[in-house]
């Protein structure tokens, strides 16, 4: 199945996908899933705004491999000159008020989260962001918390941006669940 999928990419397989695809009921199945309904569930947020959360709280938690990987994939749903304004935290953003309220608050969760205060809430909440929106950026910014600290503990590098791009289609057009025939052919329980 690897070999197939190098064929079909042209490009070695990233140790992230070897680890989630093998054993994939034990971990990478309900890893995948997990990802996928934080991702492309349904949202107040777009797939770009939720691609660059994940990228924010990647570039905070300072990993290379999620930063590279993120940053492409909201850049095959949106302007990369665009994902690129929206990580500077300038006026220039073009994000929505409420998307650049939210990635404020999910870089400080990532970099500091016994240094938020009430009022960092109060700012997003103040931006327009309901409670079941806050509640679903939040769990983008804790899912990428944990993949951000596994993948650093594993020594990930940042792809490089050939990689990075056909990544990003695989993940546009199959989404972040572990494909049937891995399920299907994966050794072990």
């Amino acid at each position: 199945m690897f070999g197939m999928m190098r064929r079909f990419s042209k490009i070695d397989l990233p140790a992230v996908l070897k680890v989630t695809f093998y054993r994939n009921h034990f971990f990478g199945t309900p890893l995948s899933d997990l990802i996928q309904q934080a991702m492309r569930g349904p949202s107040f947020w777009t797939v770009a705004e939720r691609e660059i959360f994940a990228t924010g709280t990647s570039q905070a938690n300072e990993c290379p491999f999620c930063t590279s990987a993120h940053h492409a994939i909201a850049g095959a749903y949106v302007d990369i000159q665009v994902v690129d304004l929206a990580l500077q935290d300038g006026a220039d953003s073009p994000l929505r008020p409420e998307a650049r309220a939210m990635l404020g608050f999910l870089r400080k969760l990532a970099r500091d989260p016994d240094g938020l205060t009430p009022a960092d809430t109060d700012t997003v909440r103040e931006a327009g962001v309901s409670t079941e929106a806050f509640d679903e950026a939040v769990w983008v910014g804790v899912t990428f918390g944990v993949i951000n600290r596994m993948l650093n503990a594993f020594g990930a590098q940042a792809l490089a941006p050939e990689e990075a791009r056909g990544g990003a289609k695989f993940i546009k057009a199959a989404g972040y669940q572990v494909p049937l025939p891995i399920r299907i052919l994966s050794r072990g329980t």
